[in-house]
């Protein structure tokens, strides 16, 4: 096993020391700050992601980078040198890091992105210092591996810090990039920078703290698991870098983050081994173990995240990864290794190492008890007062340490009491002043930190009471604005109560690290707000209770929800709407401002261009299945592909389509193109289960095309969701920026989720209006364009029993193309806008326009009973 005696005070090894107490001193100041930030995070708005970046970019970066260089030398068995170099790499970085989170918080992106590269700069300099270390060394050191994994971990660092300053420069236009990017960044810097060189640290470390002989099979173990973790990092990252290109290459991501976790499970083999020698029974060992259990759980949720998507990934990274792997596994293995190491770094010998032992492992126990507790509730979907409780613990058990390590300073500093001339193994007292300067300093912030984590629970501070359903809440009046604040992920106040007629006015704030937004009911709110950006919005006379949310995908979902609620309202959750359809009990349309359930998906509307050449061969296959057509509500569906409504056929007039059709039914369905001119008595025959047909077809005239099922009665199959569209693009069609197709059709619900009888489907008295198969799809999944561009979106009204009349509200069509024919063509100065685009069942068409301003626009069907069915969508212009 290593040695990790100091050696004797030279010129160098004194410098070494001194380097040791100032970084512990950073550290400390750096837990100190992050602990403020948690408790400030309501009462003045401070971001969440400050408190996360104290700790990571501040305490856990600093370790790192002075620790790091000690056991890398002490495992190469490398000769010292000048201790200048670190100290000018320790000190680049720490300024880069304070102009980081400066320039981020005083929304000063040139600052951020003048301190990233400084950060930058520092860890390659660090990084190749590694390198040149172990080239030069002798290859006797069992684990000199181990400094291999600090080098991959800089490595990770300069990409994960080159992303974070290209998303704070504000470089990232697109949501989807910005998301991407993002769960990139943080995986980086969280598992790359930090997650290898906890991983390989801990085959040395681990044995040193139990004081027992390290296992025969580490040095192997360890080799191998740098090999997997980091091949599982790099196929993660560029997962999630490629699906900021591909919505759907959302799989290469989670299962590179699967092979990373698989590693990190292998590492603890040797573990299992030394801790059934010598099983762990003091601070260091206890907050490893600890950190260990909850970075697997962090791994095994982030997978799962990821497997469901980015927008279910950044959800689940600011309500479960943030506390599980910040608090959790970054701040307790932080506190453990420097709980053993202080003391040997620092300590001076024997007598020096004991008093600063004691002092950081006093009451050791409850606070490992108070932290995990407290993580575990703040993992948990909790609000209110539980959360409060949550951080609450979560201060006392980790906010306490910065005072012991500040008191164990002062402790090896005094001199010993000794009955001899020689000092060095002097008995020290049981009973000092330090051990109680270090009580009274630690109570003293803890009772700071916790009167203001009530205060900010309750809102005594700010006037503000706390509802006893959500975190925090606010009454407003006409006219006087409500400053509320956006972060990852939440927003505050979170409720807001009005008397019923009061114009409602809000200052909104985006005190957070991403681009977020405020939209009332998903129709009406603020543009999309850059970090720090700031818009005072009226959100017009609220009559009812309502809610406004962040239309981010995943955000939402995330939690980012403001409640707005009368005071004639008699529950939180009360219905704003009535069920339109009684005989259907469980259809109440106060579900709407319920969000999807997490594995749902949108249906992609991007038109995507036509396929080369003049012939396309497709295959569909009619499957009988269940999915989500509302939030929480679930129906039996027949389709075309497993998707409701069928994939868009796309081509050019005189293209010849080939469709093989596959009966994977238990009953008997068929096709009907609508694009096609056939003989309906061979081509739209029905198909018997587990037969199959070939449909040819060229298509002669440009339009936008309904195709669907024909077999009797037609009109179940039709709402039953068999359908889809075929866009033939007319000769002389122009470019646009973007192409979307929606379908609009009619959900009537079964008993149960099953088939709807057929007097429902003749009453003609849909449950839902949808666009693309889910109700309001488009507002909990927003359609993002580019302000001033051109944009078409295509229409078909599948029906089966209404009408369309489509329109866009705060835009005007210049393009008007219907059933062959275009109505409206822009340059004719006799030609004025239109406002819808109407169709019946079975019709089709398209409409251009553009959309000057930034900001949100809803789209819907002018039939306002079937909007309120769930024919709405959101879209948001930006840059």
């Amino acid at each position: 096993m290593p040695s990790y005696r100091r050696p004797p005070l030279t010129e160098g090894a004194s410098s070494r020391r001194r380097r040791h107490a100032v970084a512990a001193g950073l550290i400390a100041g750096y837990l100190a700050a992050a602990v403020c930030a948690v408790a400030a995070h309501r009462l003045v708005a401070v971001p969440q992601w400050l408190a996360l970046h104290l700790l990571v970019l501040g305490a856990a970066s600093n370790a790192v980078f002075v620790y790091s260089r000690h056991f890398a030398q002490a495992l190469l068995h490398a000769r010292p040198g000048s201790e200048r170099p670190a100290h000018a790499r320790l000190a680049g970085f720490n300024l880069g890091a304070v102009a980081v989170l400066t320039g981020m918080s005083a929304g000063l992106p040139w600052l951020a992105v003048a301190g990233a590269v400084l950060v930058i700069t520092a860890v390659i300099a660090h990084t190749v210092s590694l390198v040149g270390m172990a080239r030069a060394a002798s290859r006797s050191g069992r684990l000199r591996i181990v400094a291999w994994y600090y080098v991959a971990a800089g490595t990770a660092l300069a990409i994960g810090a080159t992303l974070g300053g290209l998303m704070a420069g504000g470089a990232v236009r697109s949501t989807r990039w910005e998301q991407a990017l993002l769960l990139a960044h943080a995986h980086l810097n969280l598992l790359g920078w930090l997650g290898l060189v906890v991983v390989g640290t801990l085959f040395m470390l681990w044995p040193a703290v139990l004081r027992t002989r390290m296992a025969d099979t580490a040095p192997r173990c360890a080799r191998q698991v740098l090999v997997i973790t980091v091949i599982g990092l790099a196929v993660a990252v560029a997962g999630e870098l490629l699906s900021g290109l591909l919505t759907p290459a959302h799989w290469p991501a989670a299962v590179g983050m699967g092979g990373y976790t698989a590693g990190v499970a292998y590492s603890l083999r040797p573990v299992v081994a030394e801790v059934r020698v010598k099983p762990p029974r003091t601070a260091a060992p206890g907050a490893l173990l600890a950190g260990t259990g909850w970075l697997l759980a962090a791994l095994t949720v982030d997978v799962v995240g990821l497997a469901l998507g980015n927008a279910t990934a950044v959800g689940l990274l600011g309500r479960l990864l943030v506390p599980m792997l910040g608090i959790g596994v970054v701040a307790q293995i932080l506190t453990g290794a420097l709980t053993f190491l202080l003391p040997v770094t620092v300590g001076g010998g024997p007598v020096g190492n004991r008093r600063m032992t004691e002092v950081l492992e006093h009451a050791w126990v409850p606070r490992s008890l108070f932290a995990n507790l407290g993580v575990l509730l703040l993992a948990l979907p909790t609000s209110g007062g539980p959360r409060v409780l949550a951080w609450t613990l979560v201060v006392i058990g980790i906010g306490s340490f910065p005072a012991l390590v500040v008191a164990s300073l002062l402790a090896v500093r005094r001199p010993a009491t000794s009955t001899g001339g020689d000092t060095t193994d002097a008995p020290v007292r049981r009973k000092r002043p330090a051990g109680r300067t270090t009580l009274a300093v630690g109570s003293v912030i803890a009772v700071i930190a916790v009167l203001a984590l009530i205060g900010a629970g309750t809102g005594i501070w700010s006037g503000h009471t706390t509802d006893a359903t959500s975190g925090s809440a606010t009454t407003a009046t006409s006219g006087v604005p409500v400053s509320v604040t956006l972060d990852e992920f939440s927003v505050t106040p979170s409720t807001i109560t009005v008397a019923p007629g009061t114009d409602l006015t809000v200052t909104v704030h985006n005190v957070g690290g991403m681009s977020h937004n405020l939209v009332l009911d998903g129709r009406h709110g603020t543009r999309m707000l850059a970090p720090g950006g700031k818009q005072t919005v009226d959100l017009g006379t609220v009559t009812h209770d309502e809610r406004a949310w962040c239309t981010v995908p995943g955000h939402r979902a995330a939690g980012m929800v403001l409640t707005i609620r009368t005071t004639t309202s008699t529950s939180p959750r009360a219905a704003t709407r009535q069920n339109p359809n009684p005989s259907m009990p469980g259809m109440d349309m106060s579900g709407r401002d319920a969000s999807p359930s997490p594995a749902w998906r949108p249906y992609d509307p991007t038109l995507r261009p036509a396929p080369g050449g003049t012939e396309h061969h497709l295959t569909l296959r009619v499957e009988q299945t269940t999915v989500e057509v509302s939030p929480g509500v679930r129906q039996r569906v027949w389709t075309y592909n497993g998707t409701v409504p069928g994939p868009v056929l796309h081509g050019r007039v005189g293209d010849l389509f080939t469709v093989r059709v596959i009966n994977s039914g238990n009953m008997p369905h068929s096709i009907d193109f609508h694009a096609s001119q056939v003989a309906p008595d061979t081509a739209m025959r029905d198909i018997p289960p587990g037969g199959e047909l070939t449909y040819q077809f060229r298509a002669d005239h440009a339009g936008a095309w309904l195709y669907h099922c024909a077999t009797a009665p037609m009109i179940q199959h039709l709402a039953m969701g068999m359908y889809g569209a075929v866009i033939i693009d007319p000769p002389t069609l122009g470019r646009v920026a973007v192409s979307e197709v929606l379908v609009q059709s009619e959900f009537y619900l079964g008993a149960k989720g099953g088939v709807p009888t057929m007097s429902q489907l003749l009453a003609a008295k849909p449950d839902l209006v949808v666009f693309n198969g889910y109700a309001d799809q488009y507002r909990h999944a927003p359609i993002h364009v580019p302000a001033g561009k051109r944009i078409r979106l295509w229409l078909v009204d599948a029906g089966p029993n209404e009408p369309s009349a489509f329109h866009v509200v705060g835009a005007q069509f210049d393009t008007v193309f219907k059933e062959g024919a275009y109505q409206l063509k822009p340059g004719n100065p006799a030609h004025g806008a239109a406002q819808e685009l109407d169709l019946q069942p079975g019709e089709g068409g398209f409409v251009e326009f553009t959309l000057p301003q930034r900001g949100t626009y809803t789209l819907t069907t002018h039939r306002l009973a079937d909007a309120e069915r769930g024919a709405m969508g959101t879209i948001v212009a930006g840059p």
